[in-house]
């Protein structure tokens, strides 16, 4: 399990879930063999709101199994987040809040994209620019409601539901970390910032 600053990305993923003020409750669950480390990571935490269980093989499996666990009424909200993104601000939970709250029935985080993106055939040849400037790369949390989350049939519910998603200013810190670089640049920020 990943680690920053002396401790697991899921306990810094969980903290800021609680931190929002958005959240009542927290259920994480991941392929059974990684409950006792979630566990030990959430002890961390040490808040009775937060529930551990077994879920899938997949993300899709495992979300649905705390969706299950977590037995939300049709019209309760529901935040999926991603602990590989555990710096994600309260203003961008707020955010995918406010627009359930108004009526959405999805919302998303999602930043510009500024690379140059190609479309490459199957021999890496070039064969197409994008339009970054309809391009958007996707954060977390994805807020559903939960009849609508439950409904949904694929891997993908934002692909899924399409034109119904809304979205939301995504931020820097949202950024998901999965290399050692990305923990340098996200200990910079912070740094940068005086955050502890």
């Amino acid at each position: 399990m990943t680690r920053f600053r002396g401790e697991p990305l899921l306990s810094h993923a969980v903290r800021g879930l609680l931190r929002s003020g958005c959240v009542d409750r927290v259920v994480v669950a991941g392929p059974p063999h990684n409950v006792a480390a979630y566990s030990a990571a959430l002890a961390l935490v040490n808040d009775a709101e937060v529930k551990v269980l077994a879920g899938g093989g997949d993300r899709i499996e495992s979300m649905r199994s705390a969706l299950t666990a977590s037995s939300p009424e049709p019209t309760d909200l529901v935040l999926v987040h991603d602990a590989s993104r555990p710096f994600t601000p309260t203003a961008t939970f707020t955010a995918v809040v406010s627009e359930l709250k108004a009526g959405a029935v999805a919302a998303v985080p999602v930043e510009p994209v500024t690379d140059t993106i190609k479309i490459v055939d199957s021999d890496d040849v070039i064969r197409g620019t994008r339009d970054r400037t309809l391009l958007r790369s996707i954060q977390a949390p994805q807020g559903f409601r939960a009849a609508t989350l439950r409904g949904t049939n694929t891997g993908d519910p934002l692909t899924e539901l399409g034109a119904k998603v809304r979205t939301v200013a995504g931020h820097p810190h949202g950024m998901r970390l999965v290399s050692a670089f990305d923990l340098a640049v996200i200990e910079a920020l912070l740094a940068a910032e005086g955050t502890p």
